[in-house]
């Protein structure tokens, strides 16, 4: 393991060799190394690039998390060429970095990005909004471990599972109670379907979970991907026994997105 700091002023974990390829982790109590844990054997292939977000992990501190900031910061990290995959806001930022540097990726993968405002109208998608939104106006008087029950409550969760915050966590969550909300992100839909690098969609099948989860945050994740599906023209690939975080499946997760690199080998 190597722990360098970018050009663009962030922690980044690098594992293994090969062609790189840059994951980019979500919100809440999450970094690099936790999302993408499951993926260390995918750097007997590849050499993998574990980004902490500003304001997360090993990353310095930020008074409020921009997805635009964020992006410029994944732009700079892709080099001459690279992978790029993201979970959940943190692929809302690869959609962002792939329209910002386009000639410097070799494939899009984005898992279940919160990039709401590409599929307003629909009721799943209004519904969260409006859930997420109520959880942001009072977070200023929440402790972390209070926002974080809310914000999984929103999700559908009534009964969130009982969780642990690490140090790394607690600041995760802070900076997530300062985020921009994603869906006021402009996606360029237009520029990167006119791309030629490989893009995959992955989401869940929300089938392992509460039902109202599925049918509150799933179905709204799910608007947003077909969405991207359709406009980008991208590979589709659902894990129906995994809900938002599809990655922690491990072997199944990292042999699909092993076929979908190799694929773009003959691109």
């Amino acid at each position: 393991m190597v722990s360098l700091n970018s050009m663009a002023d962030v922690n980044v974990v690098v594992w293994g060799r090969g062609e790189p390829v840059v994951f980019v982790h979500g919100s809440g109590p999450a970094w690099g190394e936790k999302t993408f844990a499951r993926q260390r054997p995918l750097a007997e292939e590849y050499r993998l690039l574990l980004v902490d977000r500003r304001g997360f992990g090993d990353s310095p501190p930020t008074e409020r998390v921009d997805f635009n900031v964020d992006a410029a910061d994944i732009a700079s990290l892709l080099g001459k060429g690279a992978h790029l995959v993201g979970h959940s806001f943190g692929g809302v930022v690869s959609l962002l970095a792939a329209g910002r540097r386009p000639d410097a990726v070799k494939s899009l993968t984005v898992i279940e990005p919160p990039a709401f405002g590409i599929a307003r109208g629909d009721v799943a998608v209004e519904n969260f909004v409006r859930r997420l939104t109520a959880v942001y106006e009072t977070a200023r008087s929440e402790s972390p471990e209070e926002f974080w029950t809310n914000f999984l409550r929103a999700f559908g969760f009534e009964e969130p599972p009982t969780f642990h915050l690490t140090e790394k966590g607690v600041k995760g969550i802070r900076s997530t109670m300062t985020r921009i909300p994603p869906w006021d992100a402009e996606i360029p839909l237009d520029t990167l379907a006119a791309t030629h690098f490989p893009k995959l969609v992955i989401s869940g099948g929300w089938n392992n979970v509460p039902v109202s989860a599925k049918e509150i945050a799933g179905e709204a994740l799910k608007a947003v991907c077909d969405v991207l599906q359709d406009r980008l023209r991208a590979e589709r690939f659902v894990f129906e026994n995994a809900a938002h975080n599809p990655q922690f499946l491990g072997k199944l997760f990292n042999e699909r997105l092993k076929t979908f690199f190799r694929s773009t080998r003959s691109e």
